[in-house]
């Protein structure tokens, strides 16, 4: 395993990865081991499976992002994937995801687009600008919290119903899982 990445622009980076499709109990022993939120939808939308989940850094550093990917089907765009990124300041990792430049998005110019519930409190969501996909971006538990979607209608309900848990503090022995996701594996 690589413990730096060299990017031209950025200097050195925390590695991303390899995508996991880990069993429910290896997944919540992974999650235990970070210091960076694994959120989930939970319970997860009638269709939705988990699809896999991806680490930036991680190993003798502390773990950078997690990325979890869910597929399912949208309100009217039939088949869907979707990618939840916690990350800390600066990584970076979610901007990718959502197709935008700025790493941390200033979001003190608008007022939040919506709510959701995450970890038992409703936490402001911004809508951003994205090609092809759906891109919301808020803050939560000291990361940054993005939620990212292709088609653009695909996730079924981004406002206060949807509840993200952290698999930290969760036991999902049940977690409903597919196939890992190609977009994983092919990345943003």
């Amino acid at each position: 395993m690589h413990e730096h990445h060299e990017c031209p622009r950025h200097g050195p980076v925390p590695p991303v990865h390899e995508p996991l499709l880990p069993a429910a109990d290896a997944l919540t022993r992974l999650a235990a081991d970070s210091d960076v939120p694994f959120w989930l939808p939970w319970p997860l939308p009638p269709s939705w499976l988990f699809a896999g989940v991806q680490i930036t850094g991680g190993g003798r550093q502390p773990v950078a992002a997690v990325t979890m990917a869910f597929t399912g089907h949208g309100l009217t765009s039939g088949p869907s994937d979707a990618v939840i990124v916690a990350e800390r300041p600066g990584t970076g990792l979610g901007a990718r995801w959502a197709g935008v430049s700025e790493p941390d998005p200033d979001l003190t110019t608008q007022p939040a687009t919506t709510k959701a519930r995450v970890a038992g409190w409703p936490t402001p969501l911004w809508h951003l600008e994205a090609p092809a996909r759906a891109a919301f971006v808020g803050e939560a538990a000291g990361c940054w919290l993005w939620l990212v979607t292709w088609p653009d209608t695909a996730w079924p309900v981004i406002d206060e119903r949807l509840v993200l848990v952290d698999l930290r503090d969760t036991d999902v022995a049940d977690l409903p899982s597919g196939a890992l996701t190609p977009r994983l594996v092919t990345g943003p």
